[in-house]
């Protein structure tokens, strides 16, 4: 389903025609794609023959232009009308989506968006052996999340070094335990544990025990 995602046929009169043809298509560099020369150009004899053009097969390399053309194709065979930027940063690739139906791909709670990250960094994993975390969002939704799972982070950390008393975080999707989790990190004498199973599954903070 993904092979004419991550690698494409291109035709051009000469070798660098056929390539810089392909990459256009892709939207990358010659340094994030493979080429494989399938046939060399060859010139009409004596005018009576057709020229025989360059053909050349690129593949995407790069795991940020890999991810990014999975999440578009991925959007498309949903039947959404969106684009996709990555920004490959040292520590995460991040895939900005552009759409008019930003919520319906957000989904509830950010639902359908987490799993989109999730099949698309599944897919990723199976092309290449780096494993960059690959982060997508859309109108600045992750960074609002974010935003909120750190104040909420720092409320009740501060409101159980205050009363010495538990505090229970109602169950999260998965990546925002992720998020939070990281935001407690920057918490001082506060321990954190799960309870519960799958969707049910809550986060009990505590005092750290001396």
């Amino acid at each position: 389903m993904f092979g004419h995602t991550l690698q494409i046929e291109s035709e051009g009169a000469t070798l660098d025609a056929a390539v810089e043809k392909g990459i256009e298509r892709f939207g990358c560099t010659r340094a994030e794609v493979d080429i494989e020369i399938l046939q060399l150009p060859k010139r009409s004899f004596l005018g009576l023959l057709g020229r025989r053009p360059a053909k050349v097969r690129l593949r995407l390399t790069d795991r940020a232009f890999i991810a990014r053309s999975l999440a578009q194709k991925l959007l498309q065979l949903a039947g959404f009308e969106a684009h996709v930027e990555a920004l490959a940063g040292s520590e995460r690739i991040e895939l900005a989506i552009e759409s008019e139906e930003s919520s319906l791909i957000i989904g509830r709670r950010g639902v359908t968006l987490d799993a989109l990250q999730s099949l698309v960094t599944s897919l990723a994993d199976r092309q290449m052996q780096d494993r960059t975390p690959i982060v997508i969002d859309i109108d600045g939704y992750r960074r609002r999340k974010e935003s909120s799972l750190r104040r909420l982070a720092r409320r009740l950390s501060s409101q159980v070094r205050r009363t010495g008393r538990k505090a229970t975080v109602d169950p999260l999707p998965p990546e925002d335990r992720r998020l939070f989790h990281l935001a407690l990190k920057e918490e001082y004498g506060i321990e954190c544990r799960s309870v519960g199973q799958g969707v049910e599954r809550k986060m009990v903070l505590s005092p750290r025990k001396s």
